[in-house]
């Protein structure tokens, strides 16, 4: 029995159109009514009787990317295998809203593939337009899709400020102490067990306790932190920062008794995504640009406790934001909780300590002790045996062969790379051929296609070489040279290390591990 013949749906539903879900937008666009449109669409169509239906759904995407939607990737590998010989979607900003990359893929990709396309409601058929002046309409509705979509990005933005200043919480996270009114999603309520773990926070600072005895406290009592009490919420968010083990530590305790919204001041859109599409970034906003609301959050601090814990804190504050820009060049670590290792207040003979024996009174991070000058010296002395080690090794590599001879493969790439815009060039000159009628739509499709298998060999000939020269090792007299700074450093310095160090265990023991950065480690520094 032959087998049967496929064509392919692209249904997608994006995050601005979440309304349908909750039955307040014209179901039209849901993924239920762009399913029955199309399977409407290929019963009234009589060439398409018998065909096996495959079905790609994107659900939450925006169409102004394309890298990120699963579904659509996998609808483009198995275009690629030819899996189905035609694509239909509801319309052109259902298969994407950056009208660039959908006249891409109509003019050049899938004719390429051999692939016919379908937009229902545009009226678009590629092999009845393919070729013809209909392109330009393709190109001015894509371009239309497109600034709807910038447009529908700002006015989102506008309405969301909107409701925030009149006292909507419109953020997916709560700060610790509140919780979401299950009536009412955008209303912040308190959540009574962590608002007292609060307002502990600022007595026990008030009656003489520092962040780092705080922490401890409630480290001892298995007191949830913020990540954990929101899993016991039911939100599953993972920081970025995450050590493992979820403990509360002074940076914790600072960033309560310093959050303003104890005192029942709702402050929302401190950050902002700039750009569009796949050029999309989040960057902070000036203090004056976030929506502040006083009393639209119910109070769980006075505004006499708050200041007088933050008065009482200014000095610690200000001395975590400055060992934190030097944190840039310590390269040691416990290795027991992966936390960067830090000095101990004693200024004549600073040690270096775990963190995390700040938060606890037991374990191994509480028996790492070292004095920082004894563990500078060992790093240094470890780095300077491992340096005259291999130059030794490089000398004698020098003696037993000639110096290696330059290799011609940078002047190959160029070659190649000129190559390859000559192929480019004459695809698109193919492409106006054709527009021209010079090619009948068979000879276009079969030149482009062996254009692009060209480019394909061409793209993997120059990334092959580019890997191999990026691969080579330094000149034997440069790598010499470089192992002999190091192994003449006279003192111990984070940034010049850093260079061929990645970090620098030290155990409970005293005994110290350097991992450096890669078996040919040297080349980093080169």
């Amino acid at each position: 029995m032959a087998e049967k013949r496929k064509l392919a749906f692209y249904i997608r539903l994006s995050d601005a159109d979440e309304e349908v879900k909750a039955g307040t937008k014209d179901e039209s666009n849901s993924i239920t009514g762009q399913r029955k449109l199309l399977y409407a669409y290929i019963k009234k169509t009589e060439e398409f009787a018998g065909f096996e239906v495959l079905e790609y759904f994107d659900d939450g995407y925006s169409g102004t990317m394309f890298n990120n939607r699963a579904e659509f990737q996998r609808l483009i590998q198995d275009a690629e295998l030819g899996r189905f010989e035609c694509i239909i979607v509801k319309d052109f900003s259902r298969f994407g809203r950056d009208y660039l990359e959908v006249g891409n893929y109509l003019e050049f990709v899938f004719p390429a593939m051999g692939m016919r396309f379908i937009s229902v409601n545009d009226n678009y058929d590629s092999d009845r337009n393919f070729g013809v002046t209909g392109g330009m309409d393709v190109a001015y509705k894509n371009l239309i899709y497109q600034l709807y979509s910038m447009d529908l990005s700002r006015k989102v933005k506008s309405a969301r400020r909107t409701r925030n200043l009149s006292g909507e919480y419109t953020a997916s996270f709560v700060c610790y102490g509140y919780k979401k009114d299950p009536d009412d999603k955008h209303k912040l309520i308190i959540d009574e067990e962590a608002a007292k773990v609060v307002v502990e926070i600022f007595s026990l600072i008030i009656a003489g306790y520092n962040a780092s005895e705080v922490a401890r406290m409630l480290n001892e009592r298995k007191i949830p932190t913020r990540v954990q009490n929101q899993w016991k919420n039911g939100i599953n968010y993972v920081p970025v920062h995450n050590k493992g083990d979820y403990m509360w530590d002074n940076s914790e305790v600072i960033a309560i008794v310093q959050n303003e919204q104890y005192k029942g001041i709702m402050i929302q859109n401190k950050c902002e995504t700039v750009g569009f599409g796949d050029n999309k970034k989040v960057r902070k906003r000036n203090k004056e640009d976030w929506s502040v609301v006083e009393g639209a959050i119910p109070r769980i601090v006075s505004d006499e406790m708050f200041d007088e814990v933050n008065k009482m804190l200014r000095v610690e504050a200000r001395g975590i934001e400055k060992s934190t820009k030097k944190r840039k060049k310590n390269l040691f670590i416990c290795p027991y909780c992966g936390r960067k290792l830090m000095n101990s207040s004693a200024v004549c003979t600073p040690k270096l300590l775990c963190p995390k024996r700040r938060m606890v009174r037991t374990g191994e991070c509480q028996q790492i002790f070292m004095l920082k000058s004894e563990a500078q010296d060992k790093v240094l002395e470890i780095t300077k045996e491992i340096c005259r080690t291999l130059i030794q090794e490089e000398e004698l590599k020098k003696a037993s062969k000639d110096k290696r001879k330059v290799t011609s493969d940078e002047y190959l790439i160029s070659e190649l790379k000129a190559e390859y815009d000559r192929i480019s060039n004459s695809t698109v000159s193919c492409y106006q051929s054709y527009r021209e009628g010079k090619y009948t739509k068979e000879e276009y499709v079969q030149l482009r296609k062996k254009n692009q298998e060209l480019l394909a060999d061409l793209e993997n000939q120059i990334s092959d070489l580019q890997e191999k020269v990026a691969n080579q090792e330094p000149d034997a007299e440069e790598k010499i040279e470089q192992l002999t700074q190091y192994s003449m450093l006279e003192q111990y310095d984070g940034d010049v290390l850093s260079n061929i160090i990645d970090k620098v265990l030290i155990y409970n023991d005293k005994d110290i591990e350097v991992v450096f950065k890669g078996e040919n480690f040297i080349r980093n520094a080169v």
